[in-house]
């Protein structure tokens, strides 16, 4: 495996009133290395967490987060991270962007680009870009820093639909030209469909893995498909059973039952 929560559970506590809310509770995740791993979920279920606890951005209450066997301790760049916002800076080139976290290799900045279509835009600020634009540098500056692993924290949620799909397709031709494994969140069922090779559905907070599918189905593929449609609609089904569940209350850190 690459990538691994063992037995992981989450508290966030506020420093002020000592009270604490249970983020994750008892998540086992495995990563294999190559596979594009979506994770979809309601709101406050805990995937954010789950990626930031794969990135060195969070740590554990109780369990292990380990990458390569090892356990996670801080950010590294084996393990890149595309953000729902591109936080690009403005006062950079599109070129600088890229190059910020590389020490000036604009040669392999500029491949990225050109990879991503932006080669044109190497000189042109953030705030002359578009929204799906902006983040295809964001994807761009991940990738040029070579990690084993890119973690996507729904990086297309605020774009129209038209651009999300193109975007989508994009990303996906990346994985495939790249051979990176990819863990991607987001919202969308239709748009875990397309993408992944798995499907993980997280339960409503505190987070849980609820259950999970498999899905090799050649690509591109067609969501009015027999097998896609039934596969959208247990989805459907477990995302509701999900979402019905009832959310952890604020409790006293100290009295927090991780269950585990």
């Amino acid at each position: 495996m690459l990538a691994t929560l063992r037995g992981v559970s989450k508290v966030f506590t506020n420093p002020r009133t000592g009270k604490g809310l249970v983020a994750l509770n008892d998540v086992t995740l495995e990563v294999e290395r190559g596979e594009f791993l979506c994770l979809i979920g309601p709101s406050g279920c805990g995937k954010s967490t789950t990626l930031n606890l794969l990135a060195g951005f969070e740590f554990p209450t109780v369990g292990e987060a380990a990458f390569k066997e090892a356990p996670i301790k801080a950010p590294s760049p084996e393990r890149g991270v595309v953000f729902q916002e591109p936080s690009l800076f403005p006062w950079m080139t599109v070129l600088q962007n890229v190059t910020f976290s590389l020490r000036g290799t604009e040669d392999r900045a500029m491949r990225y680009l050109e990879m991503v279509g932006l080669s044109d835009f190497a000189q042109a600020r953030p705030n002359e870009l578009s929204g799906g634009m902006k983040q295809r540098v964001a994807i761009a500056r991940a990738l040029a820093m070579d990690p084993d692993i890119l973690l996507m924290d729904e990086p297309f949620g605020s774009l129209d639909e038209q651009t999300r799909r193109k975007l989508d397709n994009e990303v996906l031709d990346l994985w495939k030209k790249e051979g990176k494994t990819v863990v991607f969140v987001t919202h969308s069922i239709d748009e875990a469909l397309i993408l992944g090779t798995r499907v993980v559905l997280m339960s409503a907070s505190p987070g849980r893995i609820n259950k999970e599918w498999k899905i090799d189905a050649p690509w591109p593929r067609d969501p009015s498909s027999p097998r896609m449609v039934k596969l959208k609609e247990e989805m459907i089904r477990g995302l509701q059973v999900c979402s019905c569940a009832k959310s952890a209350p604020q409790v006293s850190f100290i009295n927090v039952d991780l269950e585990v």
